[in-house]
């Protein structure tokens, strides 16, 4: 027999995802984790304590996160939902579990999904088990976008059009216009709004407009979170029904969703850091860009993409310069649209994160 005969085609179409950058710094936690995009300021003292507070009961199941009532409100309200209806939230195991989620509940075999290219990686990987097309939209050389770059891709077999605002990992973002214009197509368009708190911009206000619309929010990122895992989408009810109907059962742990309901009653602090980020992240684009060789790109979320061409060196010099000098940064050459061996990215952390990797780059001998 051979086992490969027995494999289901979704297997068949999948792809492994490398994470090898979050074992190499969990292996070595004295290095800093300007890879992953994460937040490096701790959480909330109230969620340590909210989370502390739930061990004793960890015993016992979850509630599911449908009935969630409190946690779904809290959520609609921080989201802005007409009214903190929770009727409008779903909630999966982090967004990458979204991800999966949304193609299970709207594709077929053989549809197509319209991605911008780049854009983050798992979503032209995870749509593949569900049968999905996916098909690359270009931007211009700046990775800008026109409208027609997404209509004139759309085909009679396109249900679906996904994109991030701002993008990862370019940090840019779509126009609010070429969104609304999209939503009026006869295609869900689903907008991952990872990084919204960093560039203080939200097309979520459309959705009561647009029946078609999903948002993709995550606490991974702003909410400084990643590690309870949880994302959650904003649409109108009737999406939502569609959605919980696959979501798998009690996917949500008693811990995240107190650490969860914590974090959202302490709002000021999610603010709070994030200003401190996008304070950094401004004053480390506009230092590098000073650098002779090396072209940033304008970010508006969490990271910021430098192409080192024309230094002579490549990502990978840089990266591994970073890394014997205590930083983990993440080499994308060779990347969805991203040529050459010269792109890598650079999660923002403190200041004194961002003085240090400034100085590194800058004193890093060009050819």
């Amino acid at each position: 027999m051979k086992l490969i005969d027995k494999v289901s085609q979704a297997v068949k179409n999948s792809k492994f995802y490398d994470l090898g950058h979050f074992h190499e710094a969990w292996e070595n936690p004295s290095l800093r984790r300007l890879m992953g995009n994460e937040l490096l300021y701790p959480p909330s003292p109230q969620v340590i304590e909210a989370v502390q507070s739930m061990i004793p009961f960890i015993n016992y199941y979850p509630e599911d996160a449908i009935s969630n009532v409190r946690l779904l409100k809290a959520l609609a309200g921080y989201a802005g939902v007409p009214g903190s209806d929770e009727k409008w939230i779903a909630l999966g195991n982090g967004s990458m579990e979204i991800i999966d989620m949304l193609p299970h509940t709207f594709i077929n075999e053989g549809d197509e999904i319209l991605l911008p290219s780049p854009e983050y990686t798992p979503y032209a990987r995870r749509p593949l088990i569900f049968g999905a097309k996916v098909v690359d939209v270009i931007p211009d050389k700046n990775f800008e976008y026109t409208l027609d770059d997404f209509t004139s891709k759309i085909t009679p077999k396109t249900k679906m059009i996904i994109m991030s605002r701002p993008n990862a990992p370019i940090g840019n973002m779509i126009s609010r216009e070429i969104v609304e214009k999209l939503c009026q197509t006869d295609c869900i368009i689903v907008v991952d709004e990872a990084y919204t708190e960093f560039s203080g911009q939200s097309v979520c206000d459309l959705v009561p407009k647009y029946e078609n619309l999903i948002i993709s929010r995550t606490f991974s990122k702003a909410m400084g979170l990643g590690g309870i895992r949880l994302g959650f989408i904003i649409a109108k009810p009737e999406i939502i029904d569609y959605v919980n109907r696959i979501r798998v059962p009690e996917n949500i742990s008693v811990l995240t969703q107190a650490a969860a309901l914590a974090a959202l009653e302490d709002a000021a602090y999610i603010r709070t850091n994030t200003q401190l980020v996008i304070k950094s992240r401004d004053w480390f684009q506009d230092e590098v860009a000073k650098i002779p060789g090396i072209t940033v790109y304008k970010s508006q979320g969490n990271s910021v993409l430098l192409n080192v061409d024309g230094t002579g060196k490549t990502a990978e010099d840089y990266v591994q310069d970073l890394f014997g000098k205590g930083f983990i940064v993440r080499n994308l050459s060779g990347g969805r649209n991203m040529p050459g061996k010269g792109f890598f990215r650079v999660t923002v952390g403190t200041q004194q994160d961002m003085e240090q990797v400034a100085r590194i780059i800058k004193d890093f001998p060009q050819a």
